[in-house]
């Protein structure tokens, strides 16, 4: 994403890039809200490439990219603390309390022991270490929370009014009941009760399930910012990527405490973060305009990093690694984007040796997982088993994703609690195997080696322009490969480039069966898989662009080539800048490339 900046004595505006479209967007710096002067619609190319329904406009993050602060307001020294013996967090979030808005909190190199509760960066400041290597926060075991908070833990909705039109998918502006409560710049989610049509709910989830990561029983989510109010209309600054009927009695619904925008951590380190799912390491929750940058984050109980009801946030540049508990049930989990959170930004990031490396739990659309490296998801007790890889599924609903050019051991879904709708994997590389960096024991994935799993249930997915396998790879275990595994499955001696409608391997019996619906909602166009070694479309040949949401070559690829992932060409698999950090060559694409904004 690229955009050009002019200045007025008031207002920035911004030109962004979106495929082939030039948007205007305008941001008014004092009221910090966003007003669209230009229509949004879906690029031209992906229009082409993705039928109406399955196409949005994925413009994430934030607008003219993370700000580069300078202003320091406080340091705050490790020595202070006894570099690690005494707990530092109430004199680091002191700080923060008096840190005006747009301005730095420096952390020095050494070791920040974290034990009395989490540090909470509620406000539009930067909390900044010295270096991911240099500067440590460290919870004791034991601890039961997460180490750092960014925007506002546990918020309760306050207060929901009916929709009294459609929001029409695309559009940007709906009329409701009441304004009351309502304000310009104000972060809001969009809801509405369970349609048939699109969610699916597992028998195992019962009506407290059904509460998890949505309000209950309102599955399909959107969260958004009010850009106007006029009368009863209120106009948005993102389009709807899905259409909210009133026949759903879809409502918009506020929080009892305002978004926390513009608030980033960066360049430091945070290791031993629990309390379990909603726990862990860092936790965003109802913070927009928001990020992380280059801060790499290990041995967590609950996710590495979570996204709870978030807009237009960025994580980047970071290393999120290795679980000290992966068991199934949340404690073990890498990226986590969930409750309503749309239009965030995932990229050029590291996420290895988890339960599940990422996963989406009903969240929101328009948010882009792009250019990131997924490795050795594994689970206690069946570590010869693949779990999920790059996947948006493990609740419900979870719609308008776009997986852009990231490398992972198997793109994928699961059916435990239900499903996802709307999925987009472009110029992705599925290995079909996981390298075991860690020496786990994996024997080379002998119980379910895979390239594309399409669970029962998980409809109007696209695969376009993605590589499945590598040269020279080998089956062993299994005696071969096939194409396509097929009703009624369990070809146990061949490992599948696809597998499409099966059932699911946990759950209730209802999805223990065939979805033909599966396999007639999949497009499949331009993948090279290196069991046929060819390129399949399900459709007409067609060009592929090199993006559905960059214009240009993004920094962070440096010198090396771009897109990196070319099914078309004659070299399919090159160089990806986070497998490159990972893999001990971090100047693979030129000095410092990878880090870029």
């Amino acid at each position: 994403m690229t955009a050009v900046e002019a200045r007025s004595h008031r207002m920035k505006i911004f030109v962004w890039r979106h495929g082939l479209k030039e948007i205007l967007v305008m941001r008014n710096v004092g009221a910090v809200f966003f007003a669209l002067l230009a229509a949004l619609t879906p690029s031209s190319v992906g229009a082409q490439l993705l039928p109406p329904q399955r196409d949005t406009l994925w413009n994430p993050g934030i607008p003219g990219g993370i700000p580069d602060r300078s202003t320091i307001c406080a340091k705050v020294e490790a020595s202070t603390f006894g570099n690690g013996s005494a707990d530092a967090r109430a004199g680091i979030q002191a700080e923060i309390a008096r840190c005006p808005e747009g301005q730095v909190v420096q952390l020095s190199a050494g070791t920040f022991k974290i034990s009395s509760g989490p540090i909470r960066v509620n406000k539009g400041i930067t909390l900044r270490g010295a270096g991911p290597t240099q500067t440590v926060l460290e919870a004791p075991d034991g601890n039961n929370q997460a180490v750092v908070v960014i925007g506002v833990r546990w918020v309760k909705p306050l207060r929901s009014t009916n929709l009294t039109t459609d929001a029409v998918k695309e559009t940007y502006s709906v009329t409701v009941e009441s304004t009351v409560g309502l304000s310009v710049g104000q972060i809001v989610l969009i809801d509405a009760l369970t349609d048939p049509a699109l969610t699916y709910w597992a028998a195992d989830c019962d009506e407290n399930c059904k509460g998890w990561f949505s309000r209950t029983d309102r599955p399909l989510t959107q969260v958004m910012e009010i850009a106007g109010i006029n009368d009863k209309t209120l106009t948005f600054t993102t389009p709807f990527h899905i259409t909210f009927e009133t026949s759903r009695t879809a409502q918009l619904t506020t929080f009892e405490a305002p978004a926390v925008k513009n608030a980033g951590v960066e360049d430091l380190k945070v290791f031993g973060g629990e309390g379990g799912d909603g726990g862990g390491n860092f936790f965003m929750e109802l913070a927009a305009y928001s990020w992380l940058k280059n801060v790499e984050s290990q041995h967590s109980i609950g996710a590495s990093v979570h996204v709870y009801r978030s807009f237009r946030c960025v994580i980047r540049d970071s290393y999120f690694h290795e679980t000290k508990d992966p068991n199934p049930g949340g404690a073990g989990y890498g990226i986590d984007v969930s409750l309503g959170s749309s239009d965030n930004l995932v990229e050029n990031n590291i996420s290895w040796s988890f339960n599940k490396v990422f996963l989406m739990r009903a969240a929101g659309g328009g948010n882009v997982i792009a250019y990131n490296y997924l490795e050795d998801g594994f689970g206690a007790g069946y570590a010869t088993m693949q779990e999920n890889g790059l996947n948006a599924s493990h609740m419900t609903t979870s719609h308008h994703v776009l997986f852009e050019g990231n490398e992972a051991f198997n793109l994928s879904s699961d059916g435990r609690w239900g499903n996802a709708i709307y999925i987009t994997y472009f110029r992705n590389h599925a290995t079909t195997l996981r390298r075991d960096v860690s020496k786990l024991g994996f024997a080379r994935d002998k119980d379910n080696r895979y390239g594309v799993w399409v669970a029962a249930h998980h409809y109007w997915y696209s695969l376009i322009g993605n590589v499945i396998g590598y040269a020279g790879m080998s089956p062993k275990p299994y005696s071969s490969f096939v194409y396509e595994d097929t009703y009624p499955f369990g070809d146990r001696h061949a490992v599948a480039m696809y597998t499409l409608g099966a059932p699911d391997s946990t759950g209730a019996p209802e999805i223990k069966t065939y979805d033909p619906k599966v396999v007639t909602t999949t497009i499949r166009d331009g993948n090279f898989d290196y069991a046929t070694n060819t390129v399949k479309w399900d459709r007409p040949a067609q060009e592929i662009p090199s993006s559905l949401y960059l214009k240009s070559k993004p920094a962070f690829f440096g010198n090396c080539a771009w897109p990196w992932i070319d099914p078309l060409g004659d070299t399919k698999i090159k160089v990806l800048p986070a497998r490159a950090r990972f893999d001990g060559n971090p100047s693979a694409c030129g000095e410092k490339a990878s880090r870029a904004d």
